[in-house]
C-alpha cells in the first residue's frame, strides 16, 4: 500500500475515529485504526475503527499509488498526523510496518494485519428514513449533555430517541438532571419508535457529517445505522426500559421567574469560581422581582450577584449545582429564560421564555440539600 493524502481531512477523520478506540481491551487490534487503499478509477482511502459496540467507516479522497490494507495504533497515528507540517502526507506499507512521510519528517509505526480487524457490520440501508443534519444536530446537542456518563445504570448512559408520526424527541437524564428537545418533524414512519442510543454514536455523526447534509438512518431491535455520503456508523442500542421521565418533569410548578439568559449565565460563571469543586453549589434567592446568586465556600471565598427578575411569589431560597444550570442555559435560544419552581426541595423546570411553535426545549434540575 502506498498513498498520498492531505493532512487536514486526514486529521479530522483520524481524530473522530480515535474517540471510539477503547482504552482497555483484550484484543490488541482494537487499539488500531484500519487503513485500506483501493485503487482503480474510483479508488479511495478507507479509514475505520471500532470498540465492538460502535463502528465507524470513512471513505476519503487520496492519491492511491498502490492498493493494500493494514492496521496501525490509532492514538499514536493521530498524534503524529496532528504534529506533522501542513503538507501532503505519504503513507506506505512495508510488510507489517507503515512509513509516514511529510516534508522532511519520516516516521515508522508497527502494524497488525487487516485479517485481525473485526469485520465491519453489513447492514442494508434499504428502507432507511432520512433526517436533515440540522434537525439531528439540534436534537443531539440539546439533549445528550444530561446523560449519566458515570452511572451504574447502563440505560441512563444513553439518549432516548422517540420518533413519532409528527414529531421527534430526544431525552437524557442522570437522575439529578434531565434535558429534552422536541422538534415537529415527520420522518414518514408508520409506527412510533423508541430506542436508546449511546451518545458517542450520535456525537460521531454530528462531528463527521456535513452541516447542510441529510442522514440515512436504519433501525432494528439491536442496532442503529447512520450513513451520509462516505461516512457510515453502526452502533449497538442500549438494552432495557428507559425510566418514565415524564413523571419527573414538574410542569405544574406554580412559582415562576423570568430572567435575562445572558446575565444569569454570567452571574453563575462568576460565582462558580468560588464554589466547591465537587458539588459546585450555588445559592439562588428569589424575592420581590429580584434574584440574588451567591456562594460561600470555606477557605475559598464568597460572592454575590444581583439582577432583576420577573418574580412576585413568596421568597424562595434554593441551592443548585451551578454547572448544571449553565448547561441548560447554554441551549436556551431566547433572550429570556423562565424558571418554574415549587419548593426548595423539588426539581425546577427551565424553558425559554419565548418558545417556538416548531420546537420545544426544557431542562429539569434537582436541588442540592443545604448541607451538601
Amino acid at each position: 500500500m502506498k498513498i498520498n493524502v492531505a493532512k487536514e481531512p486526514l486529521l479530522h477523520v483520524v481524530t473522530a475515529i480515535g474517540g471510539i478506540v477503547p482504552t482497555k481491551s483484550t484484543m490488541p487490534v482494537l487499539y488500531n485504526i484500519l487503513i485500506e487503499a483501493q485503487d482503480g478509477p474510483d479508488g479511495f482511502l478507507k479509514l475505520a475503527g471500532t470498540d465492538l459496540d460502535i463502528s465507524l467507516s470513512y471513505n476519503m479522497k487520496a492519491t492511491i499509488e498502490k492498493a493494500g490494507a493494514i492496521t496501525i495504533p490509532a492514538k499514536k497515528f493521530g498524534e503524529i498526523v496532528r504534529a506533522l507540517p501542513d503538507s501532503p502526507i505519504t503513507i506506505e506499507q512495508s510488510g507489517d510496518r507503515v512509513k509516514i512521510v511529510c516534508e522532511k519528517s519520516n516516521i515508522i509505526l508497527p502494524g497488525l494485519p487487516k485479517s485481525d480487524f473485526p469485520a465491519f457490520p453489513e447492514k442494508s440501508f434499504e428502507g432507511a428514513f432520512k433526517i436533515s443534519n440540522t434537525v439531528m444536530r439540534k436534537l443531539v446537542t440539546k439533549s445528550s449533555y444530561s446523560t449519566g456518563r458515570e452511572e451504574d445504570r447502563q440505560i441512563l448512559k444513553g439518549v432516548l430517541w422517540e420518533i413519532g408520526k409528527e414529531e421527534l424527541s430526544m431525552v437524557s437524564t442522570n437522575g439529578h438532571r434531565l434535558a429534552k428537545m422536541t422538534v415537529k418533524e415527520s420522518l414518514g414512519v408508520k409506527e412510533e419508535i423508541s430506542v436508546v442510543i449511546p451518545p458517542k454514536a450520535l456525537e460521531l455523526a454530528d462531528r463527521l457529517c456535513d452541516e447542510e447534509g441529510e442522514l440515512e438512518v436504519v433501525l432494528d431491535k439491536n442496532h442503529i445505522g447512520i450513513r451520509e455520503g462516505d461516512v457510515v456508523i453502526f452502533s449497538r442500542l442500549i438494552e432495557g426500559t428507559y425510566p418514565n421521565y415524564e413523571q419527573v418533569i414538574p410542569f405544574y410548578n406554580n412559582k415562576t421567574a423570568i430572567l435575562d439568559t445572558i446575565k444569569l449565565t454570567d452571574a453563575l460563571r462568576r460565582m462558580l469560581i468560588l464554589s466547591n469543586t465537587i458539588t459546585h453549589r450555588i445559592r439562588l434567592f428569589f424575592k420581590d422581582n429580584q434574584l440574588k446568586v451567591s456562594v460561600s465556600t470555606e477557605e475559598v471565598g464568597e460572592g454575590e450577584d444581583s439582577m432583576d427578575a420577573e418574580y412576585q411569589d413568596e421568597e424562595l431560597e434554593i441551592f443548585f449545582n451551578g454547572n448544571y444550570l449553565i448547561d441548560v442555559l447554554k441551549y436556551v435560544e431566547s433572550e429570556q429564560v423562565k424558571i418554574c419552581m415549587e419548593t426548595n426541595e423539588s426539581g425546577i423546570l427551565i424553558v425559554p421564555a419565548q418558545e417556538s411553535e416548531s420546537e420545544r426545549y426544557l431542562g429539569v434540575i434537582m436541588p442540592l440539600k443545604v448541607t451538601d
